[in-house]
């Protein structure tokens, strides 16, 4: 079975964002999309005429399965208890960066919300567009995680859809030895590149600047060299947890809007 799109949709400019990189990808491919708002009780029914309006209006448009799917509650339970199933292959949802209303999705609450998504997410900032020739460069940075086999998965999935060129990346700080786990993991990547057919560079970068994290390099090298997006594990690695989301986040709310692909550490059951 072909697994669809799930897009989270506040009626936002961030969610219109996030719906025009799903149809790109959907036309491209002829996958289903699934629209989900979650309301709270008084805007709900008000709620389900809108994203009703949207979907025909989305099928007469484009000729792909599209679905609405309204659900009341918390909107990081409850977009997770729907993006946690096997039906759904990617998510792409809009944020407003560091400025936004808080009943939207917005700054650190994005890291929170994708930390709790089995499924890979794709995090869109509400000023992206999605260049006429796609995505073509993947950052893909190295790490420690015992989970890392899920980021080259989700890797390997966006580069299929997108024929994307992935770009392996490692920084190299004076007096820092790589763990054996992290070099395990590079030799992981590229062995699942290599095997999956996927086009891949290998690049390794000595420090730049002075900085406890790799956030700053990574977005640096990034804009740099017109990366089209960056694969993040979304949890920290256990060796990088008092950084780890100080840097998460300040690649999520990128000042470049480049999306972001976040990868957890959990599994659909």
């Amino acid at each position: 079975m072909t697994k669809k799109i799930l897009i989270p949709v506040d009626f936002s400019d961030a969610s219109t964002a996030a719906l025009h990189v799903a149809l790109t990808l959907a036309n491209a491919k002829n996958l289903g999309l699934s629209l989900v708002h979650i309301a709270d009780g008084k805007s709900a029914e008000k709620a389900e005429s809108e994203l009703q309006s949207l979907t025909e209006k989305l099928k007469k448009e484009n000729n792909l399965n599209i679905e609405p799917i309204v659900k009341k509650g918390n909107i990081f339970s409850g977009i997770a208890s729907i993006a946690n199933d096997n039906s759904f292959g990617l998510m792409i949802i809009g944020t407003h960066g560091f400025k936004g209303i808080r009943e939207k999705v917005f700054g650190a609450d994005i890291l929170k919300l994708v930390k709790s998504v089995a499924i890979p997410v794709m995090v869109v900032q509400k000023e992206y567009k999605l260049p006429p020739e796609g995505i073509k460069k993947i950052l893909f940075p190295a790490s420690s995680h015992d989970t890392f086999s899920f980021k080259i998965e989700s890797t390997i999935y966006l580069s299929n859809l997108t024929n994307a060129e992935v770009l392996l990346y490692t920084v190299e700080k004076p007096g820092i030895e790589w763990s054996d786990k992290f070099r395990e993991n590079i030799r992981l990547a590229k062995r699942e590149f290599e095997d999956k057919g996927i086009k891949f560079t290998r690049i390794n970068e000595e420090q730049q600047s002075f900085s406890v994290g790799y956030s700053k390099q990574i977005m640096a090298y990034a804009k740099n060299n017109h990366v089209d997006l960056i694969a993040l594990m979304s949890n920290a690695a256990g060796e990088n947890y008092y950084f780890a989301d100080s840097d998460k986040g300040s690649i999520l709310t990128n000042d470049a809007n480049i999306p972001v692909l976040c990868t957890s550490d959990k599994q659909i059951v």
